[in-house]
């Protein structure tokens, strides 16, 4: 049986204080937008305020129905988080990503303030893991946090609490996005990390590198900051023709040898057994999904 999934190869991150930006990322080709209230907007009362309306306005006013929305609110330790997430629901947004969350207790009171929110019960939460503390506890995080969804890697905030520097080699994080990866799959959490290139923010290559290293070693896809780089991370995380064709070989061959009482096949000398199944069947499922193949073909 193909499972069901819904792919999330790029998520663009679109400042929610830019009315013209949240408008045209309607019709980004990202699967997923990340309405930045955090980062991406002054740190200052009147144009964090701001922001707020203009995202509830703008969402509401223009077509976002076949994206994946999710908005990115300030820490709790700012004045403005309530609010942000007031505006999220006011404009029907079901996903909210806290910022520079270190422990359980900080998400609980992120959950508490949407138990009392009407219109809140369907809202899941996808935090930021960008410190220390949050990679240390993101396991804790993941097995007491109640509407969690998924994992984003905070490259930069990281990079500042562990005391490093901003260079364009994806393996300096390799321990914190192989940590966050390995606690989001076994809690059944959507893991996300950035593909950024610090030098040169046009730099195709870096990001192309960046989101090929995350596509290696699991993550569900990429975050990235300009339009011209979501073809890019979208191209990665797409399966080719090739990968399909060869899923759709593995997952026949296993069915007739299952039906003939074998659990494994070798298949031009490669042994396929239950895990080469389990990444073929995912395969499929998002090349099913994003119209690249027919389940016909796959039955």
């Amino acid at each position: 049986m193909i499972e069901v999934v819904n792919p999330r190869r790029c998520m663009l991150l679109v400042p929610g204080s830019n009315a013209r930006m949240l408008e045209k990322s309607a019709s980004s080709d990202a699967d997923v937008l990340m309405f930045d209230l955090d980062d991406a907007v002054v740190y200052e009362d009147a144009s964090k305020r701001s922001a707020q309306q203009t995202l509830a306005r703008s969402t509401l006013a223009h077509d976002f129905s076949a994206k994946e929305i999710v908005v990115r609110i300030n820490a709790i330790d700012t004045p403005w988080w309530q609010d942000d997430i007031r505006a999220a629901i006011e404009a029907g947004i079901k996903l909210v990503m806290p910022s520079k969350t270190d422990s359980p207790r900080q998400l609980f009171d992120v959950v508490s303030f949407l138990d009392t929110l009407p219109g809140a019960e369907d809202v899941k939460l996808w935090p930021m893991i960008e410190t220390t503390g949050a990679i240390l506890n993101c396991e804790a995080i993941a097995r007491e946090v109640p509407r969690l969804m998924g994992f984003c890697f905070g490259i930069g905030d990281y990079t500042v609490s562990v005391g490093a520097h901003f260079v364009d080699i994806p393996d300096r994080v390799s321990y914190p996005l192989g940590h966050l990866v390995c606690v989001a799959r076994h809690y059944g959490l959507v893991p996300f990390a950035p593909a950024v290139a610090f030098s040169d923010m046009g730099s195709d290559a870096i990001v192309r590198e960046w989101g090929a290293y995350l596509s290696r070693v699991g993550y569900e896809g990429a975050l990235v900051i300009h339009p011209r780089h979501v073809p890019i991370i979208n191209d990665i995380f797409t399966p080719s023709r090739a990968a399909i064709d060869s899923a759709l070989e593995m997952y026949k061959a296993i069915g007739e040898a299952r039906a003939e009482g074998r659990a494994a096949v070798i298949i031009g000398g490669k042994l396929i057994e239950k895990v080469n199944i389990d990444i073929a069947q995912r395969t499929l499922a998002i090349a099913s999904k994003l119209g690249l193949i027919s389940m016909e073909e796959i039955a």
